[in-house]
């Protein structure tokens, strides 16, 4: 996992420290929306037995104020298992989450935030001679992670979050499981100027 989050950081970086430069006001104000879409490395907890891999995603966001917001999310990883390699997964997730940006100047390039939240997680398997399965399972989320903005609108966005969920006894076994990912998006704050 080390060297997946080493591999994508590179790339992300090299397009965010040009930028870092230019002169902008970070905009994250009250009354926006932020959308946009993203592109995660999923850790997945051993006992899953399912091979780590790479997704996409979407994310939308309501903010009250600079400092507050509710924002949803959707992802989406195609994936094996780690034994066979011949079970075919699909991961999906929707999450409702708040968002606490650490946004007290409104010249602020660089907004770290803290994040946590509810959803549900989506397994699929289909295994040839064997058929399909799918169960949902409910999760909690926490991390955190920092936008750059560049300019008034866009941002570059990093996070990092954990999520908790119990199988229920269809694709997973009944206990407790931790995954993380490391995301890098992309962001729009649309609205209120």
């Amino acid at each position: 996992m080390r060297n997946r989050l080493r591999i994508g950081l590179i790339p992300a970086l090299l397009v965010i420290f040009p930028f870092l430069a230019s002169p902008a006001l970070a905009q994250n104000r009250a009354k926006t929306w932020e959308i946009g879409p993203f592109l995660t490395s999923t850790d997945f907890d051993a006992d899953t037995e399912i091979k780590d891999e790479f997704g996409l995603g979407f994310r939308f966001g309501y903010n009250f104020s600079p400092l507050h917001e509710m924002e949803f999310s959707f992802d989406h990883v195609d994936t094996e298992d780690k034994v066979t390699g011949a079970i075919d997964t699909t991961v999906g997730k929707f999450q409702t989450s708040y968002v606490f940006n650490f946004n007290f100047d409104r010249h602020q390039m660089i907004i770290p935030y803290v994040t946590a939240g509810l959803g549900v997680i989506r397994f699929e398997v289909s295994a040839p001679g064997f058929g399909s399965d799918d169960e949902n399972d409910n999760l909690f989320t926490w991390g955190g992670g920092v936008r750059f903005f560049i300019g008034k609108v866009f941002n570059i966005r990093l996070e990092l979050r954990s999520v908790f969920f119990d199988g229920d006894d269809v694709v997973l076994r009944s206990i407790g499981y931790q995954d993380n990912e490391f995301s890098v998006g992309a962001g729009w704050v649309l609205g209120h100027h």
